[in-house]
């Protein structure tokens, strides 16, 4: 398993819109699960995006495990309850799906396909 690489962009957020979460955060739970795979996140303006997470297997072109992260944005004043939702619910459940998928033997079906983990980023 390669060692946690990773790769963020930044879409500049206008007046009145913030990240839910820095991206240290989530380095840092990946790292702290001992999650050891590249990604790429994604922090766009697109308030309705939510936070879609793909898992990406091996393919002729890049030959390993990858995730692709996609982050939206939140109202400022919505930006801490987003923060403890990411905090709290999110990010745990995003160190066991992955941690899930990681278990699975290198050949399994589902480990050899795309998968998709999507979550809101307030509750509505």
């Amino acid at each position: 398993m390669p060692e946690l690489r990773f790769h963020i962009e930044h879409d500049k957020l206008p007046k009145g819109l913030s990240s839910p979460l820095k991206f240290s955060k989530l380095q840092q739970a990946l790292l702290e699960a001992g999650i050891k795979i590249e990604f790429q996140a994604r922090y766009t303006s697109n308030v309705r995006h939510g936070f879609v997470v793909d898992f990406w297997p091996p393919n002729p072109n890049v030959p390993y495990e990858r995730l692709y992260i996609v982050m939206g944005a939140v109202a400022s004043e919505n930006a801490y309850t987003a923060r403890m939702k990411m905090i709290n619910q999110t990010l745990p459940e995003l160190v066991a799906w992955i941690r899930g998928i990681l278990s699975l033997p290198e050949n399994s079906p589902v480990r050899r396909s795309a998968q998709l983990f999507a979550r809101e980023l307030l509750d509505e």
